[in-house]
């Protein structure tokens, strides 16, 4: 039986508990059908939207990774070996068999990371804006040490959207509270507890695995690539050469930024549904 603690009041996209290895995990969860497992980035982002739109179709579940949203067990999780096995320990008390797996950023290349170890585990992968890889001429932007506001304005196309709005807006006046010590820690520690944990996974060597690229031939199932046109963040040459590096892989290029789940929801969504079987 799965282990998950769901809060029934909600509407079609609830709340849900997860008992996990590691500990308790927090995660968004509803609707029925195949299996769907969305990996957020490095910013921990809740893509209401996104779940909403899949429940219509599938069985869609979006945990919080260790150290992100409340998810306990960050101390376990040393690598991306360890967030592998996490991911295969969630997927199998979700009772999720080989879902459709989307990622972002730091999830997409968690998806890629899980699809070249087992391939077996998932059915098809739609990776945006994927990390994981280091291509010459091409670095990622860092995003360790800079503000929240300013990383808003590599990350977000869209202006108008609320996650940009807050980001610019507490950003600066969090920063500047702390550096004063005029802020208790506890109002900022779930922003220091997801700075730790994408450091754990992706501060040396920084966002990528240099075995990853050359190991990309071991996924076997459909793959959407998508490519933000606007992204601030990861050059386009990043999504480009997932999609040359594994079979049949399709790449979309889409009119937007960095956060392809909170800006164009629509367009995950109809990538997700196109490999789902």
């Amino acid at each position: 039986m799965s282990d998950v603690a769901v809060d029934v009041s909600a509407g079609p996209i609830v709340e849900a508990t997860l008992e996990t290895a590691v500990g308790e995990v927090k995660l968004l969860s509803g609707g029925e059908g195949p299996p769907v497992l969305l990996l957020h980035s490095a910013a921990g982002e809740s893509a209401d939207d996104l779940c909403e739109d899949l429940a219509r179709d599938f069985r869609v579940a979006a945990p919080y990774f260790p150290g992100f949203g409340g998810s306990a067990g960050i101390e376990q999780i040393e690598d991306m070996e360890d967030a592998v096995y996490h991911l295969l320990d969630v997927m199998e008390r979700l009772e999720m068999e080989r879902p459709v797996v989307g990622g972002l950023s730091l999830g997409a290349w968690m998806a890629a990371e899980l699809a070249v170890r087992y391939p077996d585990s998932v059915s098809a992968l739609v990776i945006a804006n994927p990390a994981g890889l280091y291509i010459e001429g091409h670095p990622i932007r860092e995003i360790f040490g800079r503000s929240t506001s300013e990383l808003a304005d590599e990350i977000f196309a869209d202006h108008q959207q609320p996650m940009y709005k807050l980001m610019k807006d507490v950003g600066g006046t969090i920063e500047r509270s702390l550096a004063s010590g005029s802020i208790p820690f506890d109002a900022v520690r779930a922003h220091l507890e997801a700075q730790a944990a994408v450091a754990k996974l992706a501060w040396n060597p920084y966002l990528h695995n240099p075995r990853l690229r050359r190991r990309l031939n071991r996924v076997t199932v459909p793959t959407v690539v998508l490519s933000g046109t606007k992204d601030g963040l990861i050059p386009p040459a990043h999504p480009e050469a997932y999609a040359e590096e594994i079979r049949g892989a399709r790449l979309e290029r889409v009119d937007a930024g960095h956060m392809l789940t909170l800006e164009r929801p629509d367009v995950v969504a109809a990538a997700i549904r196109s490999v789902a079987r």
